[in-house]
């Protein structure tokens, strides 16, 4: 059989079905799209009539009838025009016209924004006088927007007036003080007027900074900067803001601000405004911000950020990322610029953010470089800087990795020394990278590196070493003798972190807790490392204990021991210490003692 060339048919009551209903996420979206509507309507006129200065949308609210009116004084429409565009979803004059006239100030594009009324309404009426023919008047209804009527109807002036007769339940879309957050929400960047109920006090009259006149003094645009980020800014008020370079590709405007707190709940409270076109678009694009800039906010307005259908959204393309990258960089320099010419609010800056600035130090140098010596660490005395902090450490920054007592850190609080708490937010990253920029040593602890930096081996005879090695280690245990400060702390018990790393892989391995390529990632780390030894012995030489030990008889070096190691396990024995128990090792303590109290 012969192929056949058929038409591609169109249900038209499910189209209506999915669109109206599934394509916008609140029906507010649809007061939006009208003024919308109204607004390019404007734009039109002045485009192909020349006129300009007297336009206006007027909005009326009736929550007695549940009804509500939008008028403009636009270009209105011809009869041809209201059935090529009015009636056709996915058809739109601004797009054409757009297109033709290469001008931006128009919002439309999709043709898709007439059809959120069938959303409210069940029944819309339209009627519209255009410029071009000025003595006809057309009137359209539809309800559902499945069939509609259109006739001639009195001569009215040249605009649209769109009426919709609400569903029942959005009703609530008549309340005046709703519609009146609508259009500050949505429309407050549009320069078409917009007048609500007979009032002659403009609704959309928020200014913009980057539209203010040239003449304007940069103190009042400070002033008048941070007064426009705390309307966007909903969540703390803005510290400072940082105007975006108007020169650049995207013809993109806007700033961005610092906020002047942080959270607890999170640290990430990013949140940039997205106008196109002068239409606001959507409020939750923080992706437009780097991930380590929890502590700023921003306002955009763009012609070359693409908006979903819906409108409700920006679409991820290859120009979303340019400014995002973009953006980035204007954050970063403007940064930079407060820190070298404003301190005080530099200052504000670091105390508010330390510990989220602590992350953006580390994804760029240039961040780094203003930051490394302001910015506080966590350490086992508190917060401080670095240069501080290398100040009671003797020029080492030692770091610990793990969220838990240790007997480093025992060693380090007896020496009085600082110990940074690198399991805390970027911590031991900025530490690591601060040793290195400035050729500094930087140790971690529990690792055998730590270690060798922390202890200097000492040779000693293998009568002794053997004798403390009965007298003292337990089970995958090995004893290496050394001194070091003070001579109080007999000895120091370091679990090798790299062991276990590796038991817990195996443990999350048996348990299919651990995805394939991290899995391969941390063998690759651990495959060279033997379980065998999971803790080792530090005997401090320097210790009159320990040399008690050497001396005495076996007997009493036994309980000694005993006493000894004992007492150091308790001091930093956590509560989920597979290898020991805590009152158990009191009670070895206490028996000790005990033993050698009698001379046993």
């Amino acid at each position: 059989m012969a192929s056949e060339l058929h038409q591609t048919q169109v249900d038209l009551d499910g189209l209506l079905e999915v669109l109206g209903r599934n394509l916008y996420s609140t029906p507010a979206v649809a007061i939006r799209e009208l003024i919308q509507n109204a607004h390019d309507a404007c734009v039109r006129s002045r485009l192909e009539t020349g006129r300009d200065g007297d336009f206006s949308i007027r909005i009326q609210a009736d929550s007695h009838r549940n009804q509500i009116v939008i008028t403009d004084n636009g270009s209105g429409l011809t009869y041809e025009e209201v059935l090529k565009y009015l009636a056709t979803i996915g058809s739109g004059y601004t797009r054409v016209l757009r297109d033709s006239s290469h001008n931006e100030d128009m919002v439309g594009y999709f043709g898709l924004g007439f059809l959120s009324a069938y959303v409210v309404a069940e029944k819309v009426e339209v009627w519209t006088t255009s410029y071009q023919t000025p003595e006809q008047t057309w009137y359209f209804s539809t309800a559902g927007g499945k069939k509609f009527a259109i006739s001639a109807t009195a001569p009215a002036q040249v605009g649209t007036t769109v009426k919709l007769h609400l569903r029942e339940e959005f009703y609530h879309l008549a309340e005046s003080d709703l519609l009146q957050g609508l259009i500050e929400r949505y429309c407050c960047l549009l320069r078409v007027p917009i007048f609500l109920n007979n009032d002659d006090v403009q609704v959309n009259n928020l200014v913009a900074p980057w539209r203010l006149d040239a003449a304007t003094s940069e103190l009042q645009r400070k002033k008048r900067r941070l007064e426009f980020a705390a309307i966007f800014e909903g969540a703390f008020e803005p510290l400072c803001a940082i105007p975006i370079p108007e020169n650049n590709p995207w013809s993109l405007k806007g700033l961005l601000w610092v906020q002047d707190r942080g959270g607890y709940a999170t640290s990430d409270y990013r949140n940039i405004s997205v106008f196109v076109r002068s239409m606001f678009i959507t409020g939750e694009c923080r992706e437009l911000l780097p991930l380590w800039a929890g502590f700023a906010g921003g306002v955009v307005e763009s012609v070359a950020l693409s908006p979903t259908a819906s409108r409700e959204d920006i679409q991820k393309n290859e120009r979303f990322y340019e400014i995002r990258d973009f953006l980035a960089e204007t954050l970063i320099e403007g940064l930079r610029t407060i820190a070298a010419n404003e301190s005080s609010v530099w200052r504000r800056i670091l105390s508010r953010h330390n510990q989220t600035l602590l992350g953006a130090a580390l994804s760029d140098d240039r961040l780094f470089e203003v930051m490394q010596n302001d910015l506080k660490i966590p350490t086992t005395i508190g917060d401080v800087t670095l240069p501080a902090y290398l100040k009671q450490s003797g020029g080492v920054i030692y770091i610990r990795n793990e969220d838990k007592n240790s007997q480093e850190e025992l060693l380090f609080r007896a020496q009085m020394k600082p110990l940074v708490s690198g399991y805390l937010y970027a911590a031991s990253g900025f530490c690591q990278k601060y040793a290195h920029w400035n050729h500094l040593k930087a140790h971690i602890l529990g690792s055998g590196d730590g270690e060798t930096k922390l202890f200097t081996e000492e040779t000693v005879d293998k009568a002794i070493h053997d004798k403390l090695a009965a007298l003292l280690l337990r089970k995958n245990e090995a004893l290496s003798c050394a001194r070091f400060e003070p001579a109080h702390v007999p000895l120091l018990v370091i679990h090798d972190q790299d062991v276990a790393l590796k038991k817990r892989i195996e443990r999350d391995e048996a348990d299919k807790r651990i995805g394939s390529a991290a899995l391969s990632l941390a063998r690759l780390h651990t495959q060279a490392i033997s379980a065998e030894i999971e803790r080792r012995l530090y005997v401090n030489l320097n210790s009159p204990l320990i040399a008690a030990m050497i001396d005495g008889t076996q007997e009493a070096a036994g309980h000694l021991a005993v006493a000894v190691r004992a007492y150091m396990e308790s001091l930093t024995h956590q509560v989920d210490d597979s290898d020991s128990n805590f009152s158990d090792e009191l009670k070895r303590f206490s028996d000790a003692l005990l033993a050698i109290t009698k001379g046993e």
